[in-house]
Formats: structure tokens, sequence, C-alpha cells
């Protein structure tokens, strides 16, 4: 049978005189001793120092980021409300190119150009679309946008030289891709042409003059005398040089030239000749002018000397010599002008049927010109 808890707990009393003391004296502690902490506490602080060091490992790692999803896949951020749209290459690429009318090359002396720009139908609706001219890589110009229609956009300024022009639609946030570029070369500058001969004011002994110069290869070169009214036109060779041959008028002539380029350039000359008095002459020398029949045969040589009007040997002018001793028949020989000089030599002349008199001998030539020019010298058998 079990003990009465007022039994067990007489075993454990406290002698009188210490409870005593126990109740009467409460107890102290050193001033310097740290103050007891519960068990519990110190568990709890402990608890809470391990959290806070998990959860700073965790942020170190990334995994707590508010951006990321509990795979770590990153999630897209909202754009702000104050961020400019940014031109995108689907946005550009829903603009269709505008085409250019008319050809890939051009050629003006104009200081600008008009494009006829064609422009798709239909388009996406937006009032802020515009029509961009690029020359080469810059924008010279920028149009508003007439839809599905011919535009012709004028006063599109052009440099000296090749200028590569292109359009291209564009809007506030976006470009679209640009024409097939168009080139159009600008020349302002006026075609070379200078006269070389006759000089300024030159005495022509002749029924025509020859003008000589030089100019751009391939042009048309138009030579005009004023005072007859008569022009004729010249065609520069590919080294520039050209000649016009124009009939001249008695007295002072003034002849003027002119000629343009491909671009619609001209430049002009102008000179005035004189034409003299002077003609194309041919002279006869014989080798002897008097033969005694009693010593013949012999021989006789002749000599033409050709100049034109001016003096100057006349060079492959075409001579026919004759010779017509007395009594004996006639006899001829053709040649030509070497240096202005043609010659029959060592022609000889028979005895038999020789008589008394004078006999002939004459030259005709033929002038680069077409006319023709005569001399005669007489012998005689004596």
């Amino acid at each position: 049978m079990a003990e009465p808890r007022s039994a067990r707990r007489t075993d454990r009393q406290i002698p009188i005189g210490r409870a005593n003391d126990a109740r009467q004296r409460p107890r102290t502690r050193p001033r310097n001793a740290s103050p007891r902490v519960p068990w519990s506490r110190k568990v709890g602080v402990a608890l809470g120092l391990v959290a806070v060091g998990g959860s700073l490992v965790l942020a170190g790692s990334g995994l707590l980021d508010g951006d990321r999803g509990g795979r770590g896949d990153v999630l897209p951020s909202p754009p702000a409300a104050s961020a400019s749209p940014v031109p995108s290459a689907a946005t550009g690429s829903a603009l269709p190119a505008p085409t250019i009318d008319g050809p890939a090359t051009a050629l003006t002396r104009e200081s600008d150009w008009t494009l006829d720009v064609v422009v798709p139908d239909p388009l996406p609706g937006r009032r802020d679309m515009r029509l961009l001219v690029y020359r080469n890589e810059r924008v010279v110009e920028e149009r508003g946008v007439r839809r599905g229609a011919r535009q012709p956009i004028a006063g599109i300024p052009l440099r000296r030289g090749d200028n590569g022009l292109s359009v291209a639609l564009a809007t506030a946030d976006a470009e679209g891709p640009r024409s097939t570029e168009v080139v159009v070369t600008r020349d302002d500058e006026p075609p070379e042409l200078a006269v070389l001969e006759p000089a300024q004011g030159a005495t022509v002994n002749a029924a025509t003059v020859t003008v000589r110069g030089t100019a751009e290869p391939g042009v048309t070169i138009s030579a005009r005398n004023d005072t007859s009214g008569r022009s004729v036109e010249a065609g520069a060779a590919t080294d520039g040089s050209y000649e016009a041959v124009l009939p001249l008028e008695p007295g002072s002539n003034a002849i003027a030239l002119e000629t343009s380029d491909a671009a619609g350039n001209r430049a002009t000359a102008a000179l005035t000749v004189i034409r003299g008095e002077g003609r194309a002459d041919a002279r006869l020398q014989l080798s002897a002018t008097t033969f005694r029949i009693r010593r013949l045969p012999g021989s006789i040589s002749l000599r033409a000397l050709v100049t034109d009007a001016d003096g100057r040997p006349i060079d492959a002018a075409p001579v026919v010599f004759s010779l017509s001793p007395p009594g004996l028949p006639t006899s001829t020989y053709r040649t030509e002008t070497v240096r202005g000089e043609a010659s029959w030599l060592n022609v000889t002349l028979p005895r038999d049927g020789a008589a008394v008199g004078n006999g002939y001998a004459t030259a005709q030539v033929t002038l680069p010109d077409g006319s023709v020019v005569g001399a005669v010298a007489t012998f005689t058998f004596r």
C-alpha cells in the first residue's frame, strides 16, 4: 500500500533553521555578473541567427530575386511608362519600298533634279508617314506622301559629278527599305573648243579656208562664215582634232564656230580671215631650150614647181607632162609632186623626123581642191 504524499514530503523537510534563513535572506548576485538568460531565449536567438544567415546566402545566389520564377527562368520586366518607342526591324519592314519611274542614269547641266516617285497602295494608316530622298547616303529632301500615284519630287539639289538618288518611306519610329538607286550626273562645264589655225586676221590666198583645232572628242562642230552665210559641220576625232573647210568671199570673212556636249553645255569661238589675191601656181623648167638637128639624137628634162596661193609647196599633186618637138609626135608622162616638185628626166629627142621650128612642153597640175593649174615652156630646133 502506497504511502500518502504528505508522508513523502515530511521525509524531505528542511530543517527549521535553514528554512527560515532561506526565506529571510533574498538571493543576491555580484554587481559585475551578467544577467542569466533563460535557455528558451537562447535557443530562440540562435534560431534567428541561423535564419538571417540563410537569407543572406539565398540573396547572394539570386534565388530570392522578385523577377525570377520558381524554376530560375528570367521573367520579362514591364517597360517603364516614360520609355521612348524604339524602331524595330519588324515595323520598318512593314513599310514597302517606293519606286522611281524613269531611266537608271541621266545627264544634266542643271543644279537640281526632279524624280517621279510611285508610292505603293495600300499603306499603313499613319499620318506621320514621310518620303525621304537620299543623295548617296545623305537625306537631302523630305516630303509628304501621296499614296498610290506618281508623285513628282522637284528641286532635289545636285552636286557636280555622279549623284546616286533613292527614296524611302519613314514614320516617326521606323524607316522602310530604299528604292533602286538612280544615278544623275551633273556636268555644267562648257566643252573644249580651240582654233589652232589660221591665226586671227590671217590672209588666205585661196577660195577656201581650212579651220583646224581641238574639241571634246566625239562632238560636232558647226562652222559658219557669217560674211557669206554658208556653214559646214565637222566631227571631232577620238583625239579631239577637227577640220572644217569653208568657202571665202573676197576681202574680210567673219567665221564663227560652235559646239555642245551631251549635257547641253555650249562653247563658241570666232576669228576673222582675209581672202587675198594670191593663187596657186605651177612653173615649168626645161634643161635646154635650143637644139641643133644635126646633133640629134639628144635628150631633154622637164621640171615642174607647184606652190599654193601662199607660196607653199604642194605635195602629192598629180602632174601630167607633155612634150611636142617640131616634126615629131607628142609624148606624155604622169607623176605627182614631192615637196612641190615633179620631174620627167632624160626624154629622148630623135633626129629622124625632126624639123626646124618651135616645140612645146606643158605641165598640168591638179590641186587638192580639184582645180587645175598649168604651165607651158617652149624650145627650138635649128
